[in-house]
């Protein structure tokens, strides 16, 4: 979790309170659990563009293998 000093160096904007961003924080939380959510229904569902079912399973499994150069 991003901790109050990180989202202030973040949003760097000093008319908000310490609750303002705590709050917006949490909201962002709350949207990518939801987009999450909807991610993981879609992938089941074979909704993702390119890819449908167990393919994009597969196609997920093979990524991970792939060493990012980071």
């Amino acid at each position: 979790m991003l901790t109050l000093e990180q989202m202030k160096n973040l949003l760097d904007d000093p008319s908000l309170n310490d609750e303002q961003i705590l709050e917006i924080r949490d909201q962002l939380y709350a949207l990518a659990e939801i987009i999450y959510e909807k991610w993981q229904q879609d992938k089941k569902a074979g909704k993702l563009p390119g890819k449908k079912g167990p393919e994009l399973d597969d196609w997920y499994s093979s990524q991970e293998s792939i060493p990012s150069g980071r």
